[in-house]
Order: structure tokens, then C-alpha cells, then sequence
């Protein structure tokens, strides 16, 4: 078999599920299945992109080149031969992969090289050489290479293990022949799960979109959860490439590619840390990634613009990300050894900022460095947020350390920036703030960031959830601050912000740019059908990534999966470690959702359900918390019941009973729930 191209086969790895012939319980409180039972034991399970065992191997041949005899047998355990110097076949393991890779040979005719090439994307598949990870001035990577006599195996050594990859291709250097038997990979992502594809969590709903892509979100955050010592070395190596470097403490930690940078970067943090909780639960990689950025602050009190070993400085947003993040994580476990531990620091951070106010009282910043771009220096609005965001919650971790002074000096200031901002840098004519005092530009980050960490009021947030709805095009959100480029950190951002902001048009622009965009990177056949992307282009450039240095599992991709846990299933923690939570669902125009969060005191489970104007919902919490439950009215006038008893007649709560009931006019707050309960709401005169 000799031919230019013999084969070019692609594997099927797109999940699909008929929901509308699939009877859906109000309740299913279960985690997903592990390797001692069925994989797909539950319906959601079918979305689970991890697998089951560290062991992986190629489900296709993606293509040939060159005499390949028999290719599709070393699928199978059986011998595929490769002649000549060029012959090659490329492997394709239905979706993006992590690990240390092995090849067995059968046997060949003499003293041959062998080479092995990565990558990501299509694209740049079936090359004799990988794509780009390094970051130094080569192109691309190159490949291993390998002296194969007899039968042997080869496994890649750990410096060289590859972060990020879908596709393998295996090529002769040599003139003769080499047999292959097999081809597998040791899975190294998430290090400390035993069972990579139990989930503590899961989200499932009446759209199977939306399910895939709670689960390629999840997928990617484990991607990018390594063990500390398997990070990119930086600077550069002269040649290949070099993950055998230490880039944070402990044993499992959050960084922000797979492929690359494998390092801790402070903004991609802000929306990795609520992603990795919300679908599995874990705080300990948050906890290192925060650790080993604290360890690393100056003496003037300057936080990272990244971790070790890259080690740079000089981005004032990049420093109030550590800090708006160390609330994340504290909220989730109410940690009070560890924020003892950087509270000294987070202190010191808060002053490194604020002594950047202007005489209008902004943020004039001085260190640019910021996530796609360079700044201007001057007041700009993102960082402003961020600041807000910093002293807001500073006054929450300052309250827990039982520094009440403290606690009124950094809310006094929260309050101060907030009229600050609103006062030279919103535009009432446009409905959104400016990138700075006198910008024309209406910034896609900073206004999202605005709306989803409550700087900008209800109503200013819905103003803002408007006016980004105006920047979308067919494929997603654009970025104005980036030159009108698709927006995939701050699109992160902006999908929570529609959430926040609430009303029915927010919350069907939330989960419509959540289809769109993601659904689009999910589904491009240059993706990998499993992973986010860090960037991509407009279409008339041609392609998606246009460079093999784009990252294609990254963590600031991952916003829809918090924001589809926290929103739409509605379970959202608003107490510390989880005591007291939300049951808020924005539902939008699906018709179910359920799931569950873990707290420290255990899962909380919930579902609902939107029949013909009526809603059910049900709830499981365990002992020692308390919840809101939000009622959605959908406009209408509704009787509300807990356990069958009446809690609100479609105008007033009902003194009866312990749960109080109060309305916005848009729900029906149910407090005070503890335990089980079942929840049901009816238009007012339907029996």
C-alpha cells in the first residue's frame, strides 16, 4: 500500500443523547459511575469525557503516508508495518489526551529510527514534527526519536511527557521496515484521582449541547490539573521540550494549558477555581496554585503576573486576580489555617493597590502586562473591579479573622471605588462603562466583570448584559478592548455575567452564548472535540487557530461549567465552606436541569422541572446547612407549596410554618430549608 495520503479516517468522539425519549426522575442522587460499574449507569454519565483508568489508548487512524501495511491493526494488538524512509501513520485518540506515551514494536529489519510527533488540533496533525509548546523562537517542537532492533518498547521519558495532544503521529527516519503492535498512553492529569471519571459533582438537562459542553469544560479544568513537578521548564530548551519543571508546592495544582504554559497564571485562576469546584470538588489544586503565588510576592507587596518557573512581574490586573481569587477558595472550604497562613500577604496586596489611586479615586495602574495585550497605563476599568472585588470580599476575610476594624475600613473603600467607577467611568448612553475615563471603547472584560461580581447594580448589570449581546457575531462573543477579536477569557466572564445580571432575556443570552460560542469550539473539525480553547480567529482569516502555540485545553475557557452549576441548575454557595446556599435556577428555555455541589458538609443535590407554566423542583441537603430556594414566576401571578404546604398565595407569604416567603417579582424566596423538601409552584386558580 503506497500512496501520498492512504488513509484518512477520523474518529467519532462527539457524544450524543436522544433526551426527548429519555424519562427524567424530579430526582436522581447518585454519583457518576466508576470502574467497577456500568460507565454510562446514569444518563449524564454518556457526557464524561475522562477515563476511567490512567491506561488510553488511539480509537482511529486518522491518516497514512508512505507503504503502511495493515494500518488499522495496531488498534487491535496486531502488527501494522511502516517502510521506507517517510512512511507514517498518525493515530487519533477521539480527543485531547495527557500523558506519557508508549509504543510497542514488534519487530523490525535491522537497526532502525523511529520518530514520534504530537498535536492538538487537525491542523497540524500527520507532520513529521509536533506543534508548538516551548515558547522559544522555533516554530515547532519536533519530534522524539527512538533506535528500534527486534522487538522493544519505547515509552516517552518523563521530561518529555506531552501535556496536551489528540493526535500521535509515528514515522520512519530510517530506509527499512519497523513492526508496531501497540500504541498507549499513561494518563498523568488530576494526579490525586483515583478514578479520573468519577465526578463529585454532575449537571444534566433537557439540552444535550449544554450537557457536552459542562463536560468538555470539566474535562479540560482536569486536563489542566497537574502534579507540580511536570510544568513547562522556562526559559526555553535549545531543542524539543522540557515539562520536568517544579512550578508550584504540593502534589496536584491548577495551571492554565494542558500543552502549555503548565504554570500557575493568577487570571485564569478566576475562573478555574469556581470550575474545578463545581464539578469535582476540588479546592486542594486551588489551594497549591494560590500557596505557591503567595510564597512568591515582593517585598512592596506585588503579587506574581505568573508562577514559577516563568516568574514574572509587572501586571497590576494580574495581581487582584490572586486576590479576588483567594475569596473563591476560602468560600468554598472555609479554610481558616491557610488564610491565616497569606493573610499577612493579602494585607500587603491590598496596599500595593491602593496606594495606585488616583485624585478621582481609581486605580491608575502602572504595571500593563494584562491576559491577551499590553495596557495603557492610566484608570482602567477591569483593574478598578478587580480592586472593588478585593476590598469587597477583603471585608468578608477580614470580618473571619475577627479584624472588625478592618472589615469597616476595606467596605468603606469598596463602597468609595463603586461611586468612583460608576461616576467617570459608566456611560449612560451606551449602557456599559468605558475601557478608561475618556476610552470610546466599552470593554467586554471589565463590563462583564462589572455585572457578574456585583460592582454594577441589577439594573446597570442588565444594561450591560444588553449592550454585550450587540458585540456578538455567528460564532460567539467579540472583544472590543482586543481589537473586536472573539473573546474567550473575558467570553468566560461574560457568560456569568449574563446569569448575574438575571431577567429573561439575560439568562436566554447566557445560555444562547454558551451555545454558540462553545458549541462552536466543541464541534470545529480543527478542535478536538473535547477540549477549550484558548483563542481563535474570525473565520475569514482562514482558520481557527492559526498558530500551533494556541493552547487547545485551556482553564479561562471554562466558564459555561461553573456558570451552568451556579445558574442554571441554580445550586450556588453563598455561605462560607457551604453552610448556607442558593437555589436559584435561571431556567431559561430548557424545560429540566439537575445536579449537585459538594460542600464541606457534603453534596447538595437538586432538580427542577417546567411543565405548561408549572414548576417542580426537589432538593436534598445535608445536615448542617441551610438554603434559599428561588421560585421562578415566569411573569405570572403563582402559588407557591413546600411539602405540599402553602407558602405563598400569589401576593403574600403565609405565617404558617417555618419557611418565610418574600417576592422580588420575579421569584418567590423560600428561606430557612434544611434537610429534604419538594418544591412546587402553580399559576394563581390552577388546582
Amino acid at each position: 500500500m503506497t500512496t501520498s495520503v492512504v488513509n484518512r479516517l477520523r474518529g467519532k468522539t462527539a457524544l450524543t443523547l436522544g433526551l426527548a425519549a429519555v424519562t427524567v426522575p424530579l430526582m436522581i442522587s447518585a454519583p457518576a459511575a466508576t470502574a467497577e460499574g456500568p460507565r454510562h449507569a446514569k444518563p449524564w454519565d454518556a457526557y464524561n469525557l475522562s477515563p476511567a483508568t490512567r491506561t488510553v489508548r488511539p480509537v482511529a487512524v486518522f491518516a497514512t503516508q508512505g507503504e503502511v501495511i495493515d494500518p488499522q491493526a495496531v488498534l487491535k494488538g496486531r502488527r501494522t508495518t511502516l517502510s521506507g524512509a517517510g512512511a507514517s501513520l498518525t493515530l487519533d485518540f477521539g480527543k485531547e489526551v495527557s500523558g506519557l506515551t508508549t509504543v510497542s514494536f514488534a519487530g523490525s529489519d535491522g537497526p532502525q529510527t523511529v520518530g514520534l510527533a504530537f498535536a492538538e488540533s487537525s491542523r497540524y496533525a500527520g507532520f513529521p514534527t509536533s506543534d508548538a509548546s516551548t515558547g522559544g523562537p522555533r516554530s515547532r517542537d519536533g519530534a522524539l526519536t527512538t533506535a528500534v532492533d527486534g522487538r522493544t518498547t519505547y515509552t516517552t521519558p518523563a521530561r518529555y511527557l506531552r501535556g496536551g495532544y489528540r493526535y500521535l503521529t509515528i514515522f520512519l527516519e530510517s530506509a527499512g521496515r519497523v513492526e508496531l503492535d501497540g500504541v498507549s498512553l499513561h494518563f498523568t492529569a488530576a494526579p490525586k484521582m483515583k478514578d479520573p471519571a468519577r465526578y463529585a459533582n454532575h449537571f444534566y438537562s433537557s439540552d444535550d449541547l449544554l450537557n457536552r459542553i459542562w463536560y468538555a469544560g470539566a474535562y479540560t479544568v482536569q486536563l489542566n490539573t497537574i502534579a507540580p513537578k511536570t510544568g513547562r521548564i522556562w526559559e526555553p530548551p535549545a531543542e524539543l521540550w522540557d515539562n520536568g519543571g517544579t512550578v508550584g508546592v504540593g502534589d496536584t495544582i491548577l495551571v492554565d494549558g494542558a500543552k502549555r504554559d503548565r504554570t500557575v497564571w493568577p487570571g485564569d485562576l478566576g475562573i478555574e477555581i469556581p470550575a474545578a469546584y463545581a464539578a469535582f470538588d476540588d479546592t486542594e489544586s486551588a489551594r497549591n496554585a494560590l500557596t505557591t503565588l503567595y510564597q512568591h510576592q515582593r517585598d512592596t507587596g506585588e503579587l506574581p503576573y505568573s508562577g514559577p518557573m516563568m516568574n514574572k512581574y509587572g501586571s497590576d490586573t494580574y495581581h487582584l486576580w490572586t486576590l479576588a481569587a483567594t475569596w473563591d477558595y476560602y468560600n468554598y472550604t472555609g479554610d481558616r489555617r491557610w488564610l491565616d497562613q497569606v493573610w499577612d500577604g493579602y494585607k500587603r496586596g491590598i496596599d500595593f493597590s491602593t496606594a495606585k489611586l488616583s485624585d478621582r479615586g481609581l486605580l491608575s495602574i502602572t504595571g500593563t502586562s494584562d491576559s491577551v495585550r499590553i495596557l495603557e497605563k492610566g484608570e482602567n476599568l477591569i483593574a478598578n473591579v478587580l480592586l472593588w472585588r478585593a476590598l469587597d470580599a477583603g471585608s468578608r476575610l477580614a470580618t473571619a479573622q475577627g479584624d472588625k476594624a478592618l472589615a469597616k475600613s476595606y467596605a468603606g473603600r469598596a463602597a468609595a471605588l463603586r461611586t468612583a467607577v460608576n461616576t467617570h467611568l459608566w456611560d449612560e448612553a451606551a449602557g456599559a462603562y468605558r475601557f478608561y475615563p475618556d476610552s470610546t471603547i466599552h470593554p467586554q472584560d471589565g463590563n462583564s466583570l462589572a455585572a457578574w461580581y456585583g460592582l454594577a447594580d441589577r439594573a446597570k448589570a442588565r444594561r450591560i448584559s444588553h449592550y454585550l449581546t450587540g458585540n456578538w457575531t455567528s460564532i460567539g462573543t467579540t472583544a472590543p478592548e482586543n481589537k473586536g477579536n472573539p473573546g474567550v477569557f473575558s467570553g468566560s466572564m461574560e457568560v456569568n455575567a449574563h446569569f448575574q445580571a438575571g431577567g429573561q432575556a439575560a439568562d436566554k443570552a447566557g445560555v444562547e452564548i454558551i451555545r454558540r460560542q462553545w458549541g462552536y469550539m466543541l464541534d470545529h473539525p480543527e478542535g478536538t472535540k473535547s477540549t477549550f480553547w484558548e483563542s481563535f480567529r474570525n473565520p475569514e482569516d482562514g482558520c481557527a487557530t492559526c498558530s500551533s502555540y494556541t493552547s487547545m485545553a485551556h482553564s479561562w475557557a471554562t466558564g459555561p461549567t461553573p456558570a451552568l452549576t451556579f445558574y442554571v441548575l441554580g445550586l450556588n454557595p453563598t455561605g462560607t465552606a457551604g453552610r448556607t446556599f442558593d437555589f436559584v435556577p435561571h431556567t431559561a428555555d430548557l424545560s429540566f436541569a439537575q445536579g449537585n455541589i459538594t460542600t464541606t458538609y457534603g453534596p447538595v443535590n437538586a432538580s427542577w422541572k417546567v411543565t405548561k407554566g408549572t414548576y417542580r423542583a426537589s432538593l436534598e441537603a445535608p445536615r448542617g446547612t441551610e438554603g434559599r430556594a428561588g421560585v421562578p414566576t415566569f411573569g405570572s401571578r403563582v402559588d407557591v407549596y413546600v411539602d405540599g404546604r402553602l407558602v405563598w398565595d400569589g401576593k403574600k407569604g403565609k405565617a404558617r410554618g417555618p419557611h418565610h416567603a418574600y417576592s422580588d417579582g420575579e421569584y418567590i424566596y423560600v428561606q430557612k430549608l434544611r434537610g429534604d423538601h419538594s418544591i412546587e409552584s402553580k399559576p394563581v386558580g390552577r388546582s
